[in-house]
């Protein structure tokens, strides 16, 4: 390839050395003057340094992946007898890429439109480079432009040889890296064990949030897309947790990834309710208010809470709104409790004087209890309940303890007593 050698004014020159082999070749007759030797372009023009631009354009249609058309251009100090479009090639050459002289062309291309026949090779190369048409700050397309070169010198490209002439490559982070050196080796999965590799560590990450959240039926596509950002590294392990989170609470305030909103809302895409999280949101009332007062909840409370619970320290959030709820209907001795830590000593005492069924029959009278602040008040409330209730516990042990004093017979025989 042709190369550009700078001064301190700022101007460029072809290298000396090449351009004098050109020039005495020129003269010497050893390129032929003749219009199909040469690689036939979109057009020609002149610039200001006397050499011709032969400018071939590169359509966005034709390479899935490319924003806008890309030009790229050859020089020469001869017109090979073509036909020179007017004005100058200056301002059409800042916004293309250099190829070079075109007289290095390899004799195959020459009468072609090069760029016609590397179609395939391009569109092979983005599949396996996904950041083959990267459009750089300043406009350009640095990896395409060094990808064409390459083919054309007959080099292998690396990764440091991108990342030297494209920012986007050199900035790329290590999740992104790794898929570019993974991919590098080939699309195969079952030839590719690194590509492989990464896949499954992929799949189980979202497979995991999946589970986390007990969502089986979020859409496919944007299961899909969620993959496919992961796999490229667009999204780091913590994004994806994080844009997983706010996909499925929609309520919940956070930055969300402009891509997936853009998807969700071309697609109309429907969330699903995080039915694990609003059991978890039902399991926590409940251990903090018992079933009673957790039965006051209806479906969108629920829902709500589990919001609640998919934020930063949600548990103890919850925790915080439910806990007046809690000091509102007890005594004084339960305040700042809960249920689960409250019930132990009811129970114990309870376990003395009957059968609990704290959730069923007995939970009135559990809720009772713990409006009382003495315990033996409490127990004079148990006895009763459970006496005009006819649990059986509690008749064995009055039984049992009529028959220690000696009576038995009158409590286990009525008829003694003249009782039908």
């Amino acid at each position: 390839m042709t190369h550009k050698v700078g001064h301190n004014d700022g101007t460029e020159d072809w290298d000396w050395d090449i351009q004098q082999a050109v020039n005495l070749a020129l003269l010497e007759g050893e390129i032929p003057q003749v219009e199909d030797t040469v690689p036939k372009p979109d057009y020609i023009q002149k610039g200001s340094d006397g050499l011709f631009y032969f400018f071939y354009t590169i359509k966005s249609e034709d390479l899935e992946g490319l924003q806008s058309d890309v030009t790229v251009y050859y020089t020469s100090s001869s017109n090979y007898k073509m036909s020179v479009t007017s004005g100058s090639a200056d301002e059409t050459k800042a916004n293309s890429i250099s190829f070079g002289a075109i007289e290095e062309v390899d004799a195959r291309y020459r009468g072609y439109n090069p760029l016609d026949i590397l179609i395939n090779s391009i569109k092979k190369e983005g599949d396996l480079n996904p950041y083959l048409f990267t459009e750089e700050e300043d406009g350009s397309y640095a990896v395409l432009g060094l990808f064409l070169e390459s083919i054309f010198e007959g080099t292998p490209l690396t990764y440091e040889d991108y990342a030297y002439v494209s920012p986007t490559i050199a900035s790329l982070n290590s999740d992104q890296l790794a898929y570019y050196r993974a991919i590098a080796l080939g699309t195969d999965r079952e030839k590719n064990a690194t590509l492989r590799r990464l896949q499954d560590k992929t799949k189980l990450e979202l497979s995991g949030l999946i589970a986390q959240y007990g969502l089986y039926d979020v859409d496919e596509n944007v299961i899909d897309l969620l993959y496919d950002m992961r796999l490229k590294g667009e999204l780091g392990k913590e994004d994806l947790a994080e844009q997983y989170r706010l996909l499925l609470f929609p309520e919940l305030p956070g930055f969300r990834n402009e891509k997936i909103t853009q998807f969700v809302a071309d697609n109309e895409v429907a969330v699903p309710t995080g039915l694990a999280y609003v059991q978890k949101a039902r399991n926590q009332v409940t251990s903090k208010l018992g079933a009673d007062l957790a039965s006051l909840f209806g479906e969108e409370d629920y829902k709500l809470f589990s919001n609640l619970l998919a934020t930063k320290n949600g548990q103890a959030l919850l925790d915080a709104k439910l806990q007046p709820i809690w000091d509102e209907n007890v005594a004084d001795k339960y305040k700042g409790k809960d249920y689960n830590t409250s019930i132990i000593g009811i129970r114990a005492l309870a376990n003395k004087l009957g059968t609990l069924d704290e959730n069923g029959r007995d939970k009135d009278m559990v809720y009772n209890l713990f409006q009382i602040e003495d315990p033996a008040e409490q127990r004079k409330a148990m006895t009763a309940h459970f006496l005009e209730v006819g649990d059986s516990g509690a008749l064995s042990k009055m039984a049992q303890g009529l028959k220690n004093q000696g009576l038995g017979q009158i409590y286990l025989s009525p008829t003694i007593t003249g009782i039908a």
